[in-house]
């Protein structure tokens, strides 16, 4: 698999994730406390071992899912 498919690979599963998470958030909100930790405990972890492009990418993750510009009005 070349190195561009990985990347759009590892693209269309950031994505999924956020939507999977934002919908159930979105259909009960007290899950927003529970996905904060963990992507907060993934990160730590990530980030420990020294994989600091993927401790990015989850980072961004959380940040995307508690951002306030991405809930609907």
């Amino acid at each position: 698999m070349s190195a561009a498919s990985l990347v759009q690979v590892k693209m269309g599963t950031e994505a999924l994730a956020l939507c999977i998470a934002e919908v159930l958030c979105e259909r009960d909100p007290s899950l927003l406390a529970a996905f904060r930790e963990r992507v907060e405990m993934l990160y730590n972890v990530l980030d420990d071992r020294g994989d600091s492009e993927a401790a990015a990418m989850v980072s961004a993750f959380g940040r995307a899912l508690t951002d306030p510009a991405r809930k609907p009005v």
